[in-house]
């Protein structure tokens, strides 16, 4: 099949929905289809994957790490129509969404779109006040916009009730994003990885992976943290990532005197991240507007127990007391649990070792099969 894909994050830019499409094209294209992405353009980077056009676009300040698409591609449009593309799969509801939705129904193209996010919950990136006016435009937006589509894709159970609840009637698929499975380091790489952050062999390495913003709960991690840490000297958290809240996280960590005990690396590649993974000893993810958490995904899959606030899409991937724990959003509790991790070492090798089992869950090979299938059910069919 030839898709093309449609999406406002894509790389250089690192987060949950870049990731999905990088998986979804990689995973696509080994079975043999022709994949065509449609990404806005962003200044310096060098695309290295052929089927990359690039739609006129700026940066902005309210988000300057996000390069925002420009209404008008003509020459993206030609492009398009010479491709002939199969199906057409948007990844967000907005300026390049809007156009790959108009140029399948122009063509006659079957449409389906993945719901990553739940849009609401980011008012707070919004110029309009009162954000009450915004969170009803993002409503009325997913409402027309979802209901276009012959197939709406969310990535768990929580996100189709709450398109539903906005009056979505399209068919709607959960398919969860795959992740590829981190080995573990051996001992003596582990060493050197840990010590590179100044962990010694007996500290204990807490570790979140995810952008630095407001909507990620971080005040609540390093709130619990905190406690955590003034109990037991030898403990480290490190963060990964970067995002438009990081020079407040980083002043409220200092805020709280953790600047000795808290690490914040920044954005790093994939490449990077993934020692980093095999370094730590658990995994914190306090964020509560999770449609999945791929994140935690990637933890599991290296074998470390996770401690996450009980929200969103987060409870289908976590077996809670299996292989992490889920918590209130409260920073006493889920200081309790990482504590009870600290203190069992036995349970916590144990849990790791069913999260790497548990993991096997969110394979690429099952999210390539699942859209095969759904491709292949509106191929034909365009609306």
């Amino acid at each position: 099949m030839r898709i093309a894909i449609f999406t406002e994050s894509y790389e250089p830019i690192i987060n949950g929905v870049s990731v999905c499409v990088r998986t979804l094209r990689d995973g696509l294209v080994q079975r043999g289809h022709e994949v065509f992405i449609f990404a806005p353009a962003f200044k310096g980077h060098v695309d290295t994957f052929a089927g990359v056009t690039r739609t006129p676009a700026t940066h902005t300040l309210l988000m300057p790490d996000y390069p925002f698409a420009l209404p008008f591609a003509p020459a993206a449009r030609r492009v398009f129509a010479d491709l002939k593309p199969d199906i057409v799969h948007t990844q967000s509801p907005f300026m390049l969404g809007v156009l790959g939705a108009g140029w399948a129904k122009r063509f006659g193209i079957p449409f389906v779109a993945t719901n990553h996010t739940l849009y609401t919950e980011y008012v707070h990136y919004a110029p309009v006040r009162p954000k009450a006016l915004s969170k009803r435009f993002l409503i009325g937006l997913m409402r027309w916009y979802y209901s276009r589509t012959n197939a709406v894709v969310v990535p768990s159970g929580p996100v189709a009730d709450v398109l539903r609840s906005y009056g979505v009637k399209s068919r709607i698929e959960v398919i969860k994003t795959g992740v590829d499975p981190i080995t573990a380091l051996p001992a003596d790489q582990r060493a050197v990885a840990r010590s590179g952050f100044g962990v010694g062999e007996r500290d204990f390495l807490l570790l979140y992976v995810g952008r630095i913003a407001r909507e990620k709960n971080l005040r609540m991690l390093l709130t619990a943290f905190k406690s955590i840490a003034d109990r037991r000297p030898s403990a480290r958290l490190l963060l990964v990532g970067g995002g438009p809240a990081l020079a407040e996280t980083k002043e409220f960590a200092d805020e709280l005197a953790l600047s000795d005990k808290v690490q914040f690396t920044g954005m790093l590649s994939r490449s990077d991240i993934e020692p980093i993974y095999g370094a730590a000893d658990a995994f914190a993810f306090p964020s509560t507007t999770e449609t999945q958490g791929i994140a935690i995904c990637e933890a599991l899959s290296a074998g470390l127990p996770v401690v996450a606030v009980n929200a969103g899409g987060i409870p289908e991937n976590l077996q809670s007391g299996v292989d992490g724990f889920l918590t209130a959003d409260d920073p006493a509790e889920f200081a309790d649990r990482i504590n009870f991790l600290i203190d069992s070492p036995d349970d916590r090798m144990q849990m790791g070792a069913r999260a790497r089992e548990n993991a096997r869950n969110f394979s690429i090979d099952k999210m390539v099969d699942d859209f095969e299938r759904l491709y292949e059910s509106v191929a034909g069919s365009a609306i």
